[in-house]
């Protein structure tokens, strides 16, 4: 009896501990390979496009891919971030960027050292987790995912985020509820601009009918790439 006991107790803490894991991740969206119209600007051009994001959350790990490709130019955009999942959400360990007509960029998180290493071994101190410029994205649907009682009109969500050589304070501003025209059809979203001060500004629109996606994606750098992406296709991956 005292063996069965012992078996049952430790099976129940089996469950537990599986559960406990999965409660982890529950709240980032299932993985899917999401595709999007482009709009661009640049230089004084107007260019359309198409861009893809691949985003990959298991076993504790993430991994996200955006690629964007434009008329003209072709390949203007191509991200990489992969990293850990905890309670919180996502935790940045490598960030890759190559944007049209600049060097590639890779960004290390270090929370051993609390240290964060920028392009030509720049670094920084990293006394939290901090997120980079795709996993914010990602980041702001997990929050929303988890508590979606934080994403209303008004409300404010902060975030450190490492940009090309310093970590910044991100303040996301939760604009309105809205509806979104888009190929799929028009969708349900919340709109989430970043602080308008910065000489780069993102919105973000996150639809809660489809696990709080990234329907929309807008980056506005002053003086240089204007990238708006609209969801075409949501794929789930298994």
């Amino acid at each position: 009896m005292k063996k069965i006991r012992y078996v049952v107790a430790w099976m129940t803490l089996l469950v537990a501990s599986a559960w406990a894991c999965a409660a982890t991740i529950a709240a980032v969206p299932p993985s899917a390979d999401l595709s999007y119209s482009v709009k661009a600007e640049y230089n004084g051009l107007t260019l359309n496009g198409d861009s893809s994001i691949r985003w990959k959350a298991s076993s504790g790990n993430y991994a996200i891919r955006n690629e964007a490709k434009v008329s003209l130019f072709g390949k203007i955009l191509e991200a990489d971030s992969t990293g850990r999942l905890d309670a919180q959400g996502l935790v940045p360990e490598k960030y890759t960027e190559k944007r049209l007509r600049k060097a590639q960029t890779t960004t290390l998180f270090d929370y051993v050292n609390h240290t964060v290493t920028f392009r030509a071994d720049k670094t920084a101190p990293l006394n939290e987790t901090a997120q980079d410029r795709a996993s914010i994205v990602w980041q702001l649907a997990a929050t929303a995912k988890a508590d979606p009682a934080r994403i209303v009109p008004g409300a404010t969500l902060t975030f450190p985020v490492a940009g090309r050589s310093k970590i910044e304070s991100w303040v996301f501003k939760v604009i309105k509820t809205d509806e979104l025209a888009t190929p799929m059809g028009t969708l349900r979203v919340v709109e989430l601009s970043r602080n308008e001060r910065k000489k780069q500004n993102m919105r973000v629109w996150l639809s809660p009918d489809h696990d709080w996606y990234p329907v929309q994606i807008l980056f506005d750098e002053t003086g240089g790439l204007k990238l708006l992406q609209t969801i075409r296709n949501i794929t789930p991956l298994q």
